[in-house]
């Protein structure tokens, strides 16, 4: 006697288990695909947006400094230089990845920041009798605002040259702001601003404005006098030139410029009867995850790359241009 099965209950066979657990597998390896790409992107974008505040903070402090630029003609009183940064303190910098260009420059301008006599904070208010006195001898609000960019851990305060395990001076440019008062007694009337200034410059935690940026240019657009007035118009010739404060090998006349009330001086050549029309600036910004790579080759863990494909992979670049306020 036969038995009739019931097709209801028949089981999957194991064909069909084999081929429900194959599109299970390849839906779930999709899944994964997927979602490691929308982690790299989210990543990529939150890296770009550090970078690129990295980048913006510097670039609208140097720009609200400039565009307060101050100065008077018709002197020999420097009023601001700007020169190639010549000391890199490589005893612990990876090879290959050295700051490629850096500029220091000093100007006197109008700070924001410039006066802790009108500050709205607290301790301040507390101590307002000494606040004004500190100012009370201040001639003006006019400010010596200097730039540099180092090689240094601005959190712990080591310089490239500290080896201790585990910590990697990074890159990181200081703002320093010499108050009014300084500024006019020390500063102002000098021939040599430059020198003027060395007993001032330092690198500490409270200048500290950013971080990751590996590279600082500065080009200057000046007009200068080519001719003499024309008798019967009475007109000028005028003439413009770009000025790049770089390191190179091919010209000496941008490694540094200074301007004077009656010149303005660029390595040999002067140019008199002068005036800054604008400035454009320029920074590189690591990324995070350049700093990474820094970190482990500093350890031993990784070799040094070649610098054009590390700066071209790691980096972001951004730029800004700036008008001038003419001399008084």
């Amino acid at each position: 006697m036969k038995t009739r099965i019931n097709k209801r209950y028949r089981g999957f066979t194991l064909v069909e288990l084999i081929v429900a657990m194959a599109i299970t597998a390849g839906l779930v390896v999709v899944i994964m695909q997927l979602t490691n790409q929308g982690v790299a992107l989210w990543k990529k974008v939150q890296e770009d947006v550090s970078t690129s505040t990295s980048g913006r903070v510097a670039l609208q402090t140097m720009s609200h400094d400039l565009e307060s630029f101050q100065m008077k003609g018709n002197n020999r009183y420097e009023w601001l230089f700007a020169k190639t940064e010549q000391e890199h303190r490589g005893g612990a910098i990876p090879k290959g990845l050295q700051i490629p260009r850096s500029v220091q420059f000093v100007f006197f301008a109008c700070a924001p920041d410039r006066n802790p006599a009108v500050s709205s904070s607290t301790s301040l208010r507390n101590n307002y009798r000494g606040a004004r006195a500190h100012n009370m001898d201040t001639q003006g609000d006019v400010n010596a605002v200097g730039y540099r960019l180092m090689y240094r851990d601005q959190v712990l305060n080591l310089d490239a040259n500290e080896k201790e395990k585990g910590i990697f001076p990074i890159f990181s440019l200081y703002r320093l702001v010499v108050p009014p008062r300084e500024a006019y007694e020390k500063l102002m009337g000098q021939s040599s601003l430059q020198a003027a200034y060395v007993p001032f410059e330092r690198q500490e935690e409270d200048n500290f404005l950013c971080e990751n940026i590996v590279e600082l240019s500065l080009v200057f657009n000046i007009e200068y006098v080519s001719s003499e007035a024309d008798a019967e118009s009475g007109q000028v010739g005028y003439e413009s030139v770009s000025i790049p404060v770089i390191s190179s090998s091919s010209s000496t006349m941008g490694k540094s410029i200074s301007v004077y009330g009656d010149r303005i001086v660029a390595g040999p050549k002067t140019y008199r009867n002068a005036r800054i029309v604008s400035a454009s600036m320029s920074i590189t910004v690591l990324t995070e995850e350049g700093v990474s790579l820094i970190e482990q080759i500093r350890q031993g863990r990784r070799r040094a790359p070649k610098p054009q494909d590390f700066f071209r992979s790691h980096t972001r670049a951004f730029s800004a241009e700036v008008l001038l306020p003419q001399p008084i």
